[in-house]
């Protein structure tokens, strides 16, 4: 085995992704494979909504920086909820992160939780998974 390739199984993937009331979705569900995925689809298709996700699988206000508020679905609770199942060296992982329907304020909080369990605070997050965005 190359050293590329030793390297490369020791990367972490997303292998589960769903959301539900993010964006313009009311519930989605997608199973990946390791290796790249490719977002294809018309303009307002939700494709850079699904990179926004991700982004708040990490600490931090997302990709965009957007008020809770804007990331719930129009028409939904207020809420939103995620959860990713992440596959990587150290074995699977669940997180789920999201806000309670009412409270798009976020003054709640986001919550976080790990293997079902709450989280001390976001940053726990990073101990899993670690996202760049290059803009």
């Amino acid at each position: 085995m190359t050293a590329d390739a030793k390297q490369l199984r020791q990367q972490s993937y997303i292998s589960k992704l769903t959301l539900t009331n993010f964006r313009n979705y009311a519930a989605l569900s997608l199973e990946l494979a390791p290796g790249a995925v490719v977002l294809s689809g018309d303009n307002g298709a939700g494709k850079t909504n699904l990179l926004e996700a991700i982004s708040f699988l990490t600490p931090g206000r997302g990709l965009r920086r957007a008020p809770y508020a804007d990331v719930a679905r129009e028409g939904g609770d207020g809420g939103f909820a995620l959860h990713a199942r992440i596959e990587g060296p150290e074995g699977q992982v669940e997180i789920g992160t999201g806000i309670s329907g009412g409270d798009a304020a976020g003054e709640g909080g986001r919550k976080v939780r790990i293997n079902g369990a709450p989280a001390r605070s976001a940053e726990d997050m990073l101990e899993w998974l670690r996202v760049v965005w290059l803009t």
